[in-house]
C-alpha cells in the first residue's frame, strides 16, 4: 500500500500524519498544504516555535475509493471524503496534543492572535461554534496568527504556537467545516515569540446589534469564567494557580457581549498594542 508522512510541529509536539492509500501521496500534499505553517520544517523558524517536548506522535490517515464494508478499529481515521476526513483529521490531532501536553501547557479553548513586532498577544476564550475562527479571520491579517483553537500557554507566560488550518463553516453548513490554509486568509506565523497581554472571554449574540458590553472580570470571577473552557486542566498540578497567575500577571481578563467580529477591533488594538 502507498504511504506518505507529513511531519508536523505544534504546541511544542512533533506530529507525524502518515498517509496511506490508493492516492496517499497526493493527500498527503492536500494536507501539508492545509497545515503549511505547521509543517515541521518551517514550524522551526517560527518565532517562539520550542522544541518537541518528547517522542513525536503518530496521526494515521487513509482515505478510502470506498467505503469498507465492515469498520476497523485499529486507530486509523478513514473515509471516502476529503473534506470529511481533513476535518477528522483535525480533531484528531488536537487531541493527541493535548493529551501529550496536559500538564506541561496550560491549554484554553481559545484563539490567539498577536502584534507581529512585540508579540504581544490578545487571547479569545469561547466554547466551539462561537466566534474563534471568524475573529481570526476578520482580525487576523497584519497581525500573527497563533491558533483558533487550542491556546497552550508555558510557564513562563509565552505561547506555544498551533498553527493549524482555519476550521471554516460553509454557506451549505451540513456538520462539516472546511480546513483552510491559514495564508488563504492573509494568516501568517508570529515571526517573535508571543506573550499574553490580555484575555477575551467572549459571549456572541449574532442578531446585537448594539455596541459590545464589556465588563472587567476580577480574578475569582475571570476563574470560574475561564476554566470551563480548558484541557487537561485537572490533570494539572494546581491549575487554578497557574490561570491566576496569567491573568494577574498579562492584562487580567474581560468579558465581552458582542454581535460580530469586526467590533471587536478596538479591543484587539488595544491589547496587541500593549508593551510585552
Amino acid at each position: 500500500m502507498e504511504t506518505a508522512a507529513v511531519p508536523l510541529h505544534v504546541l511544542d509536539t512533533d506530529v507525524d500524519i502518515v498517509v496511506s492509500g490508493a492516492r496517499a501521496a497526493e493527500f498527503a500534499q492536500t494536507i501539508a498544504e492545509r497545515w503549511h505553517l505547521a509543517v515541521a520544517e518551517l514550524a522551526g523558524r517560527v518565532g517562539g516555535a520550542r522544541e518537541s517536548a518528547g517522542d513525536p506522535l503518530t496521526v494515521e490517515v487513509e482515505l478510502l475509493e470506498r467505503a469498507a464494508r465492515t469498520p476497523r478499529t485499529d486507530g486509523v481515521l478513514r473515509g471516502t471524503e476529503e473534506r470529511a476526513l481533513l476535518q477528522r483529521l483535525t480533531q484528531q490531532v488536537t487531541r493527541a496534543v493535548i493529551a501529550a501536553r496536559t500538564g506541561d501547557l496550560l491549554m484554553l479553548h481559545a484563539g490567539a492572535l498577536a502584534h507581529r513586532e512585540t508579540g504581544a498577544a490578545v487571547v479569545f476564550v469561547a466554547p466551539g461554534g462561537t466566534g474563534k475562527s471568524t475573529t481570526c479571520r476578520v482580525l487576523g491579517p497584519g497581525r500573527a496568527y497563533l491558533t483558533d483553537e487550542t491556546v497552550g500557554i508555558r510557564r513562563d507566560g509565552t505561547i506555544a504556537p498551533y498553527l493549524k488550518p482555519i476550521s471554516t463553516r460553509r454557506t451549505d453548513w451540513a456538520g462539516i467545516k472546511d480546513e483552510v490554509a491559514p495564508m488563504e486568509l492573509g494568516l501568517d506565523a508570529p515571526p517573535v515569540p508571543a506573550r499574553v497581554a490580555g484575555v477575551l472571554v467572549l459571549r456572541r449574540e449574532p442578531d446585537r446589534q448594539a455596541e459590545p458590553e464589556v465588563t472587567t472580570l476580577e480574578t475569582l470571577e475571570a476563574l470560574t469564567d475561564i476554566a470551563p473552557e480548558t484541557s487537561g486542566f485537572m490533570e494539572t498540578d494546581q491549575p487554578l494557580t497557574w490561570l491566576a497567575e496569567v491573568l494577574e500577571s498579562h492584562g487580567g481578563a474581560r468579558r465581552v457581549t458582542y454581535g460580530s467580529a469586526e467590533q471587536l477591533r478596538p479591543l484587539v488594538d488595544e491589547i496587541c498594542g500593549t508593551l510585552p
